[in-house]
């Protein structure tokens, strides 16, 4: 690992922000506004968005060259793949864009094994970025735990149910606030050509996962084991599109094969503390499924 710490006294480079209407850039965005640390976001429909009074929110679309003038001055900066989008068309140019303009260091929101998937679309930026000439970290991050309170939500609250084709395999569960953290970490102190591996500190199957839930609402949630066919089917069914599916059916087998239980340290080696557990978001964000 490379850092670049901002000498005192000195300002830290330019920040952006993309993504930060959801949830790993929004929670960015909070943590910089926390640490008093001016930045960027730049957002598809700005006169929807909402952000705190001093964030500098810009119109950007990577479908969009003519808004690419958001990364004007900008030296450091958060990316993501959005999910279901082509690396090619909707990604790169805007890493091209970046480079250009002056920015020296990328913050990639990667999976967990990305280095040994060369076919997932993470592996595709991170080479990319790696050619780029620019300094980058990469984030590869576990299974979030936010998925079980944003997407599965309904799964949870309307049927009690935790509906993932995982079969017996276990999962790292991460808290997108950790993730979050190391980002402003990097960030803030200019790390260069890093890669973190980012867990929870446990891997649960999803009879644990349940069981937590269960204990933590109060009432008894089952985990139902689908087949892949019937995830796929109802999980279209329930207005998710087709392409966010099937990301999330090799996500799931991926777990089923046993692939997704790697426990690291690098949050509690860069953080101080320990890594949030399940246990503690499902309490933290117990409303959202009553």
């Amino acid at each position: 690992m490379t850092t670049e710490n901002t000498p005192a006294g000195q300002s830290i480079p330019p920040i952006f922000v993309l993504g930060a209407t959801g949830n790993m850039g929004g929670e960015i965005a909070r943590q910089l506004v926390l640490a008093g640390v001016p930045f960027r976001v730049g957002v598809r429909q700005p006169d929807r968005a909402s952000f705190p009074l001093g964030v500098d929110v810009q119109h950007f679309d990577a479908a969009a060259p003519e808004t690419y003038g958001a990364l004007e001055g900008m030296r450091r900066m958060f990316l993501l793949w959005p999910p279901g989008t082509d690396v090619r068309r909707d990604v790169k140019p805007v890493i091209e864009a970046a480079a250009a303009r002056g920015v020296q260091q990328i913050v990639f929101l990667s999976i967990l094994g990305a280095e040994k998937i060369p076919f997932v679309p993470h592996r595709h930026v991170e080479r990319l970025l790696e050619a780029s000439g620019m300094a980058w970290v990469f984030l590869r991050a576990s299974y979030f735990m936010q998925n079980l309170s944003g997407i599965h939500r309904d799964d949870i609250r309307l049927r009690d149910e935790v509906f993932l084709p995982a079969g017996s395999g276990k999962t790292s569960f991460v808290d997108v606030r950790d993730v979050a953290a190391v980002a402003v970490h990097a960030l803030m102190h200019g790390t260069r050509n890093t890669a973190y591996d980012l867990t929870g500190p446990v891997a649960l199957d999803y009879d644990e996962v349940a069981s937590i839930f269960s204990v933590t609402l109060g009432r008894r949630v089952r985990y139902t084991r689908p087949s892949a066919l019937k995830f796929v089917r109802l999980t279209r069914r329930r207005g998710t599109p087709t392409p966010l599916a099937l990301f999330m059916l090799v996500e799931y087998t991926v777990a089923r094969l046993g692939l997704a239980g790697q426990v690291t340290h690098d949050i509690p080696a860069l953080l101080g503390r320990p890594a949030g557990s399940l246990r503690q978001f499902a309490e933290d964000f117990r409303q959202v499924w009553m």
